[in-house]
């Protein structure tokens, strides 16, 4: 395996990037990358009533951001009818294929005749005795015909490079069309076509694709070419060990794109789903996947998507990822949610990274820095119901946060030391317990019951706002 080392990923346009495509994807580039070889994309978009231009804009805008740039310009099959069909004429001149007149029909009653005697059904071969003369007959009065392969007796064997030996016998095969009526090449025709002008050299692919190897193998050993080395992938499984799918939840990247997961925690985690380092390390990096990572390591059993794990690598990405990476993130979702302005994110960078290191280590998702830090830049609108029913009971709490006010007012030094010495002693003059006072500090600051440490929140937030919170939860629990 050197730089000749040449692989595809090739998704069709009919809809967005599904986790267990993306798993497969991400094999594709780890592989290539590995050995120091080529990641190809290849747009599979033949079905024209059900392929997008934007899906295929979605597509690759997902694998952008996960960061699986491919090498070469990608190759779009529907720009490529025109090869297909010259390949198929070569096939038929070589006496490798044949043309098959059998209407739907006549096909139809053959089916129905077999299956009655508790047979398989495969395609008689009625075509295949045709003379030259008589195909040109039929096809001069513009008889209907798909072209089949012309399959030579054998066994179909490879090693694939997760399952194993595996072999066919041609005999459990019929003579499979490889093109239709209408002129275009079914799926077995055209990607083999591809994988041979592309040069591919490991195709890895999901196992759901196992039973169209043979009918490929086929393909290439027709057109005199050198067969690729196949990988097939387990499936990607729900909690429930059924295959994933969406009554298991989101199953796009561009929902996590958009649930504010780190791209490297979902190749990360989507790597680990059926391969794993030697060293059974579970938080890696990129560049520490490529180095460990090794094809033959796939194991064979299904992958169970876990949200849970995938939260989990997510927080240990992010904290361990440098602040100012975090805050390229950030800041575009905190302007789009209203939270600051342009000029803000100018201004107030290091205000932002104070924010990013004391949520570091308890968000797990971009996203959760917003949802949980939002009272770092707006006020608290609302208050935890719970929280004030149990920390904010009394009239006389009102009194002992406005007594804390006054002293907190006097401060020079507003650090998370002196706040906290400030509001211990405000509690002791008191005979209050600190936790009487940073309670009912916590809320009026945040609006919740839980927070980092209070006093670290109120050093960052300011003498100003902290002074202005109190006296506005004073206000609203006065009522």
């Amino acid at each position: 395996m050197t730089e000749n080392t040449r692989v595809r990923f090739a998704p069709s346009p009919t809809g967005s990037l599904h986790l267990g495509g993306a798993r497969t994807a991400i094999y594709n580039w780890l592989f290539a990358r590995s050995v120091g070889g080529k990641f190809l994309l290849r747009i599979e978009d033949t079905d024209v009533e059900r392929s997008r231009k934007e899906l295929v804009n979605q597509i690759c805008d997902s694998l952008q951001w996960l960061g699986l740039n491919w090498d070469e310009e990608p190759v779009f099959q529907s720009q490529r009818l025109e090869l297909y069909q010259q390949k198929v004429t070569e096939l038929l001149k070589a006496g490798k294929a044949y043309r098959c007149f059998c209407s739907s029909e006549e096909l139809e009653a053959e089916k129905a005749a077999t299956i009655k005697q508790n047979k398989a059904y495969r395609y008689s071969g009625k075509c295949r005795s045709l003379s030259l003369q008589q195909s040109e007959e039929l096809m001069a009065q513009n008889k209907p015909y798909t072209v089949r392969i012309k399959l030579e007796p054998g066994v179909i064997e490879w090693d694939d490079l997760v399952y194993g030996h595996i072999a066919v016998n041609n005999n459990e095969l019929d003579d499979f069309i490889i093109q239709r009526s209408n002129g275009v090449p079914v799926y077995q025709m055209a990607v083999v076509v591809d994988d041979i002008d592309m040069r591919i050299t490991h195709i890895i692919r999901g196992e759901d694709h196992i039973p169209n190897t043979p009918k490929q193998i086929n393909l290439f050993r027709a057109f005199g070419q050198p067969i690729p080395q196949f990988a097939h992938l387990p499936l990607l499984l729900g909690p429930d060990n059924k295959r994933l799918s969406k009554r298991h939840g989101a199953t796009g990247v561009d929902e996590y794109r958009e649930q504010g997961f780190p791209a490297e925690a979902v190749v990360n985690y989507l790597a680990l789903l059926g391969w794993a380092p030697q060293n059974d390390q579970e938080v890696l990096s990129i560049d520490e996947i490529i180095q460990q990572f090794q094809l033959t390591a796939i194991s064979r059993k299904p992958a169970v998507f876990d949200i849970k794990k995938l939260e989990w690598i997510s927080g240990e990405h992010l904290n361990r990822m440098p602040v100012a990476k975090i805050r390229s993130v950030l800041v575009p979702k905190l302007i789009a949610a209203g939270l600051i302005n342009q000029q803000e994110s100018e201004n107030r960078t290091q205000y932002v990274d104070s924010v990013i290191e004391l949520l570091r280590g308890r968000v797990r998702t971009y996203n959760q820095y917003l949802e949980w830090g939002c009272y770092f830049f707006q006020d608290p609108e609302n208050y935890d119901e719970k929280a004030a029913a149990k920390y904010w009971h009394t009239p006389e709490t009102n009194e002992h946060l406005a007594k804390l006010s006054q002293e907190l007012a006097t401060l020079t030094d507003f650090s998370a030391n002196t706040i906290e010495e400030t509001l211990r002693r405000t509690a002791e003059h008191a005979g209050l317990k600190a936790a009487d006072l940073i309670h009912p500090l916590r809320l009026a600051l945040t609006g919740f019951g839980i927070s980092p440490g209070i006093f670290q929140v109120a050093e960052i937030l300011g003498k100003e706002t902290v002074l202005r919170r109190i006296q506005k939860a004073i206000e609203y629990f006065k009522t």
